[in-house]
């Protein structure tokens, strides 16, 4: 969301007025952020234009940048006789487009655990950071947005190792 405040508890004596917090609209500005990382950081990613959604056409073609990307970044994995993939099942994912690229990539699926509430137990990490970034943060734009989420990224807040000054 472009405003990424946080409603917070307080502590107050019986004699303070409760700080006033505005609510949030119902309506904020949002953007969808699709993330591709190994164990190694962030590999890719993408902000969607405003008001669209994942589309199995847009999937693949993303998948493809990912390609590219893996290439680029992290040479010695793309180039492993077997890369492992792993994604939810929300709907673009089983489309045959899709199957398609993937299979056209050479990459294997990793099977998800029937009925898992967690697809992905990498997110809880990737994402707390991020959030932690962005927190208390607002965006005027969408420029804005994007130069901080790169600069997220620069910093590699979002990889595995630990970086306390930033978290």
């Amino acid at each position: 969301m472009y405003c990424n405040k946080k409603r917070t508890y307080h502590w107050l004596a019986s004699n303070n007025p409760v700080p006033m917090t505005p609510k949030p609209t119902i309506h904020q500005q949002k953007v969808i952020l699709c993330v591709w990382w190994t164990t190694a950081g962030i590999v890719h990613y993408e902000l969607l234009p405003s008001g669209r959604t994942i589309t199995a056409k847009i999937y693949s073609a993303q998948l493809d940048r990912v390609s590219v990307a893996l290439h680029q970044k992290q040479a010695a994995l793309a180039s492993r006789k077997v890369l492992v993939f792993h994604q939810d099942n929300a709907r673009p994912r089983p489309a045959k487009i899709t199957r398609e690229t993937l299979a056209r990539l050479q990459w294997v699926i990793l099977p998800l655990p029937p009925y898992s509430p967690d697809f992905a137990p990498s997110n809880y990490h990737l994402f707390l950071a991020l959030d932690n970034h962005m927190r208390n943060r607002q965006f005027r734009n969408r420029e804005d947005l994007e130069n901080e989420l790169k600069l997220a990224i620069d910093l590699k807040i979002t990889s595995y190792e630990p970086h306390d000054n930033l978290l």
